[in-house]
């Protein structure tokens, strides 16, 4: 059957003039203010084909008083949407995870970003804590989502998303800070767990 729609297709496009090379792939590219949501070390990056991996170390305060490492880890692939993909297209995505000690009540934070066309990139924010269910915040780029300032540690920061999980959501999340070019800034729980971003120039 996909075989059959694949070459209906192809016969529709030639019949109506259209011409398309199918043997070397073309790739979604990330701008700079895409990968600004990313932890990665570049300001550009053109895909093509390979896979990338970028490690780094963040420094967060938590509870006020301690001083913790974490590690956060960028992956940007290509992949194939569809196996009817006729022009022979690339995706792009973008992934950032970072890791916590279990002890500090978060157990991690992620921010994915998929590129299917030039219009809209799909972003996705995830903070995983401690016996509760995820967070998660989901939203594409023609959506209206106002952007703010704050202050963490003494630093203001622009271009701030601040999400506040719903009051019947179960999650013991207060809010979430999530600043462009600097990733998550601040994390507060309802048990008074506080963790926040300390700028190190990275």
């Amino acid at each position: 059957m996909k075989k059959s729609t694949v070459i209906l297709l192809s016969l529709l496009f030639t019949s109506c003039g259209v011409e398309f090379d199918n043997s070397t792939p073309s790739y979604m590219q990330f701008s700079s203010d895409d990968l600004s949501y990313l932890y990665f070390n570049k300001n550009t990056f053109q895909c093509s084909g390979n896979s990338v991996k970028y490690k780094d170390t963040l420094v967060y305060l938590l509870n006020d008083t301690s001083y913790i490492q974490v590690p956060v880890t960028t992956e940007i692939y290509p992949f194939d949407p569809s196996p009817l993909n006729l022009f022979n297209i690339r995706f792009i995505s973008g992934k950032s995870s970072i890791s916590f000690d279990t002890k500090t009540g978060v157990k991690y934070l992620n921010i994915k970003i998929t590129k299917s066309s030039e219009e809209g990139i799909e972003r996705i924010f995830e903070v995983g804590a401690n016996g509760i269910n995820n967070f998660v915040k989901q939203y594409l780029q023609k959506d209206t989502i106002a952007l703010d300032t704050t202050f963490v540690l003494g630093k203001l920061y622009k271009d701030v998303y601040k999400f506040y999980p719903p009051v019947e959501g179960k999650t013991n999340i207060r809010f979430i800070y999530f600043a462009k070019k600097y990733g998550y800034i601040k994390i507060e729980k309802l048990d008074g767990t506080k963790i926040e971003r300390i700028d190190n120039g990275k």
